[in-house]
């Protein structure tokens, strides 16, 4: 490639010839619907305390990082990470105040966990851990890579692709129906597509996976996950407080998509 910056696919795929484009959506596409189906058993695999179940755990961690890994292509955007100018900067800049307070926001629930027993605390981060890699490979991993060949030929393909991956993250959240009320889930599928946004420019802007499963680690690992109700009954409330996020990440994913238009 002879452009300074290139989505890093470019490297993986030639997008030019268009039988091996559809081949490689057609095979992630497969490997997505395979770690979406053994994904829909990480509720089981976190319920009990014996030894046995944590080593499961593990080992599930374990070989769906590897499987991920192996077929996932790329867990880069980019060829290299963007230089962000004007506008772009601006919202990165708005967007980490955002992630801070977030964080900071979050800190009483930290504090609250830390007090339990050691053991229950160990739970927690393994709880949080699990879906922390395995969502973030399916999401903003393999299916990202899926969706950003797929809208290769749109202008703002990666905003699209934030787009369909969020609305897919939010969704997959319905399997959660099997231990919490229905209107709990609908609060938790609206609070996850954003999140799903939150994350997808994250991964965008940092060019990579590894920071999604941070903050993504850091938003689970609470009291709350070691209940079997992670959602909200507040529907209103969180639709409320949804619809700023979504907007402004969709501003940021826009801007950052614009400059990638400009530099390419």
């Amino acid at each position: 490639m002879n452009n300074k910056y290139y989505l890093a696919l470019a490297d993986e795929v030639e997008f030019s010839n268009k039988a091996k484009v559809n081949k490689v959506i057609r095979n992630l596409f497969i490997l997505a619907i395979i770690l979406l189906i053994a994904s829909f058993w990480l509720p089981y695999l976190i319920m009990g305390s014996s030894l046995i179940k944590w080593l499961i755990v593990i080992a599930f961690i374990v070989v769906f990082t590897y499987v991920a890994e192996r077929f996932i292509l790329t867990t880069k955007t980019f060829n290299q990470r963007l230089k962000l100018q004007g506008m772009s900067k601006v919202m990165m800049i708005i967007y980490c105040v955002f992630l801070a307070l977030m964080v900071f926001g979050a800190l009483k629930d930290k504090i609250l966990l830390f007090k339990l027993p050691l053991y229950q605390i160990m739970v927690a981060a393994l709880a949080a851990i699990l879906p922390a890699i395995c969502e973030e490979f399916l999401f903003r991993g393999i299916l990202f890579n899926t969706f950003l060949l797929v809208f290769r030929k749109e202008k703002y393909d990666i905003l699209w692709t934030s787009i369909a991956c969020s609305i897919l993250f939010g969704l997959y959240h319905l399997n959660n129906l099997t231990s919490q009320s229905l209107i709990s889930t609908v609060g938790q599928v609206i609070i996850t597509l954003g999140m799903g946004l939150f994350l997808s420019y994250l991964r965008v802007w940092s060019n990579g996976l590894i920071w999604c499963m941070v903050v993504h680690f850091l938003q689970d690992f609470s009291p709350k996950i070691l209940s079997t109700d992670y959602g909200t009954s507040k529907v209103k409330l969180a639709i409320l407080g949804v619809i700023p996020v979504v907007i402004l990440m969709l501003i940021c994913i826009y801007t950052i998509n614009r400059r990638f238009l400009k530099i390419k």
